[in-house]
Parts: structure tokens; C-alpha cells; sequence
């Protein structure tokens, strides 16, 4: 099955004053790497992740990644 390459799995808007900075929490499981595959079932496959932080997808700040085994 073919895959979008970027994939939104998560999002908080806030809003920062002038200087200030805030620690901002994300957990990305197994449910949250799942997709329908062509026989309809929920699955997520084992590989390597990354992990993209921004303001847009044409504007990211910080890069990771993982990988998710079964």
C-alpha cells in the first residue's frame, strides 16, 4: 500500500510572549502509527520514523527519529 510521506499525528497551538519558552509533551504509540492496510485491517508496521517539529510542514524546527519494532 503506498504511504503518504509526511503524516500528521499530533498538534498543540500555543502561544509564547517574547522570550518565553514552554516544555510541550507528545506521545506518538503504536495506535497512532496505524493505518488501514488493503484487506481493512488496523496494522502498524515495525521501520524507522522521523520525527518532525514546526510550525508547518514547510517550516520545521526540530528533527528526530525512532523506530518502532514488533
Amino acid at each position: 500500500m503506498v504511504r503518504p510521506i509526511i503524516e500528521l499525528k499530533d498538534f498543540q497551538k500555543i502561544s509564547l510572549n517574547r522570550g518565553e519558552t514552554k516544555t510541550i509533551q507528545f506521545t506518538i504509540d503504536n495506535q497512532k502509527l496505524s493505518f488501514y492496510n488493503n484487506a481493512l485491517e488496523f496494522v502498524s508496521e515495525p521501520g524507522d520514523f522521523d520525527l518532525m517539529i514546526g510550525s508547518s510542514s514547510a517550516n520545521i524546527r526540530l528533527r528526530d527519529s525512532f523506530e518502532l519494532s514488533k
